[in-house]
């Protein structure tokens, strides 16, 4: 895979970026690549870029091979959502702190792309996306995508939703809960964990059903197969959000019919060669200390 044109995102509340990031476009340049950088506001009104191709990610999707995301998982749940349907892969690079997704460290930023971009030595992992549709009075009302999770939750006034839940046809359950997360493999550790799901390895095919704080203390996280179709509907008017990734929202109204499935394309995520998914995950989840 050869990688002609490549777009640098940042976050630019982040100390010494600036720095970090032309550094990355002179390395990039001096390779024969047209480097792009996505950096909002922040760049039209500093003069170190005014010698660079600032603008912002959708503008150059139909040209880019390559996007590279200089800052935490969350900045790349975003730009990911935006690529995947363009088969763009990604590259995460963290600014200090290990991500799940961003495992590129940025103090060896410029000899681990050197290795990725000239020498070929990468893998690509691919990551599977949820789809959700809101469906109001018989028509499509909304209508995103989800790297991590897509919850539907209580909103402002606080008391529990009541919901049905279907998979395929058949009737699974109806529950009164604050909510419920439905995670990809890639979102089983973000929120899914922390209200008590299972962590599931990127490669497992399967989404979880994760409830928040559920009435009935019966109720447990279900692990279903991705290639199933999740019908969510609400059973009385409340107070409910659905959340993209924690990035985009709407609300939910009694009678809103819920359809959750997985997205037809992948999204295509670069890792170093001596990537290691369970070394994050001692990492991150301080398993490697020992018990005294």
């Amino acid at each position: 895979m050869h990688f002609k044109n490549v777009v640098i995102i940042g976050k630019y509340q982040a100390e010494n970026l600036t720095e970090q990031v032309l550094d990355l476009a002179k390395f990039l340049k001096e390779m024969g690549i047209k480097v792009y950088i996505d950096c909002g506001d922040f760049c039209s009104s500093n003069p170190a870029f005014s010698n660079c191709n600032i603008g912002k990610l959708p503008d150059w999707l139909e040209v880019l091979d390559l996007v590279i995301v200089v800052g935490g998982d969350g900045t790349l749940l975003s730009a990911a959502r935006q690529i995947v349907s363009h088969d763009i892969p990604i590259i995460g690079v963290n600014q200090g702190r290990l991500g799940f997704m961003t495992d590129i460290a940025i103090s060896d930023i410029l000899t681990a792309l050197g290795r990725i971009i000239q020498d070929g030595e990468y893998n690509i992992e691919e990551r599977t996306l949820i789809n959700g549709v809101v469906m109001r009075d018989n028509q499509i009302f909304h209508n995103a995508l989800a790297l991590n999770d897509i919850v539907i939750a209580r909103g402002a006034i606080g008391s529990m939703i009541e919901f049905d839940l279907s998979i395929d046809g058949q009737f699974v359950l109806s529950q009164k809960a604050d909510g419920v997360i439905f995670a990809t493999p890639t979102g089983s550790t973000a929120y899914s964990l922390a209200a008590g799901g299972p962590i599931l390895h990127p490669n497992s095919g399967v989404f979880s059903i994760v409830p928040i704080c559920p009435q009935s203390m019966t109720n447990r996280p279900l692990v279903v197969n991705d290639s199933v179709k999740i019908e969510f509907n609400q059973i009385r008017e409340n107070a409910t959000q659905m959340h993209f990734d924690g990035q985009e929202c709407v609300d939910l109204h009694a009678q809103d019919k819920v359809l959750l499935s997985k997205h037809g394309k992948t999204l295509k995520l670069i890792h170093p060669k001596d990537y290691n998914y369970y070394y994050t995950l001692r990492r991150k989840l301080d398993w490697s200390k020992r018990v005294s």
